[in-house]
C-alpha cells in the first residue's frame, strides 16, 4: 500500500491554524511537508508587523475524536514517548494544536515538563476547552521564547540541521520566492524545494509565508547559515529577454535584433547576485534560489560531526 504524503483531514487543522496565525496574530508562518517528525509548522513571532527572530514550534492534531473532554472540562490529549522526548528536547519551544472541523474550534497548550502529567501508561498534557487559538493568547505564546538574539540563531541551526545535512552532502536545494510586489506590504510565499539529479523532478520539503518581506535582505535573516545564487538556468530565457528589450537595436524591416548599445557581458556583471524575474506584470516578483553553506553552516556541520564521533567539546571560562 503506497504510503499518502499527508491526510486530507490533517491538512484541514494546518490550514486553520496558518489562517489564525496569519489573520488574528499577524505572525509568520511556515509550513513543514517534509516530517520533522512531531513539527507540522513553524511561526515567527512578529510585533506592528515586524519579524522578531523568535520561532514556536507546532503539532497540530485535526479532528472530533480529541474533543473528549473528562469531567473537568479539559480535554486529554496521550501521545509516544518518541514524540514527548522529541518536543522536550527541541531547539523551539513547542505547542499542541487541536482542531475540530465540525466546529471550527481551535484549542492549544504549551508542551513543557510543567504541562506534561506522566501515567501508568506513558503521559498526558491536559487541554482546557476553553483554551481557545486566537488573539488572546498572543501575550502568553509570545512569552515562550524570549531568548537573546544570539541563541535564536543557535536555534535557526538547530531547526534547519537536516536541510544544512542535505547540502553538506552536496543534494541541490533551492528556495523559491514569490513577491507580491504592490499588494499587502511585500508579501511573499516560499517554497524550500529539493532538486531530483536523476528525472529532474522536484520535491517540496516546506513552504511558508512572509509580510514586509525583502528577499535581498531576509533570507540571510531566516538563514543565517547560508549563501545564495541565483539559478541561472531558470533565468537565462528571462535575462536575455530584458537585455534585449532595453540595450537591443530592432531592425524593422527584417524583425530581427541587428545588434545591441552594450555588450551580453557588460549587462550580466551589472546585475544584482539577488535578483527577481517579473512573472506578473509588475505584480509578482519571482526568484529561484540554489543555497550553499557560509562559513556558520560549515563550521555546524563539522561540530556536528565532532560529537557524532563520540567526541566531547570543553567550555572554558
Amino acid at each position: 500500500m503506497t504510503k499518502k504524503r499527508y491526510d486530507p483531514i490533517q491538512h484541514i487543522g494546518v490550514n486553520a491554524t496558518e489562517k489564525i496565525f496569519l489573520k488574528e496574530f499577524g505572525w509568520i508562518t511556515r509550513r513543514i511537508l517534509e516530517s520533522d517528525m512531531g513539527v507540522d509548522m513553524e511561526v515567527e513571532i512578529c510585533v506592528n508587523n515586524n519579524p522578531t527572530g523568535q520561532l514556536i514550534g507546532v503539532q497540530i492534531k485535526t479532528g472530533a475524536s480529541y474533543f473528549k473532554t473528562d469531567r473537568f472540562g479539559d480535554v486529554i490529549y496521550r501521545g509516544s514517548q518518541t514524540h514527548l522526548d522529541y518536543w522536550l528536547n527541541h531547539s523551539l519551544p513547542i505547542i499542541i494544536i487541536l482542531h475540530n472541523p465540525d466546529d471550527n474550534s481551535t484549542i492549544w497548550q504549551k508542551i513543557t515538563s510543567e504541562t506534561i502529567t506522566n501515567t501508568s501508561k506513558g503521559w498526558k498534557v491536559e487541554i482546557p476547552i476553553k483554551q481557545t487559538l486566537n488573539h488572546k493568547a498572543i501575550t502568553e505564546i509570545s512569552e515562550m521564547n524570549k531568548f537573546p538574539i544570539y541563541f535564536q540563531r543557535l536555534q535557526r541551526l538547530g531547526i534547519h540541521r537536516k536541510l544544512i545535512e542535505r547540502i553538506a552532502k552536496g543534494q541541490q536545494i533551492v528556495l523559491e520566492i514569490e513577491q507580491w510586489a504592490n499588494k499587502t506590504a511585500g508579501h511573499a510565499h516560499t517554497k524550500i524545494i529539493k532538486v531530483s539529479e536523476k528525472d529532474n523532478e522536484d520535491k517540496l520539503l516546506s513552504e511558508g509565508g512572509y509580510v514586509h518581506f525583502s528577499p535581498e535582505q531576509d533570507v540571510y535573516t531566516i538563514f543565517p547559515w547560508a549563501e545564495f545564487e541565483i539559478d541561472e538556468e531558470h533565468y537565462n530565457d528571462y535575462d536575455s529577454d530584458e537585455f534585449y528589450s532595453n540595450y537591443g537595436v530592432w531592425d524593422p524591416e527584417e524583425k530581427v535584433y541587428a545588434g545591441t548599445t552594450i555588450s551580453w557581458q557588460e549587462y550580466v556583471s551589472g546585475l544584482p547576485r539577488i535578483r527577481y524575474m517579473d512573472t506578473g506584470g509588475g505584480e509578482i516578483y519571482f526568484y529561484r534560489l540554489i543555497f550553499s553553506l557560509n562559513d556558520l553552516g560549515k563550521a555546524f556541520i563539522t561540530m556536528n560531526t565532532y560529537l557524532e564521533n563520540g567526541n566531547q567539546l570543553k567550555l572554558l571560562i
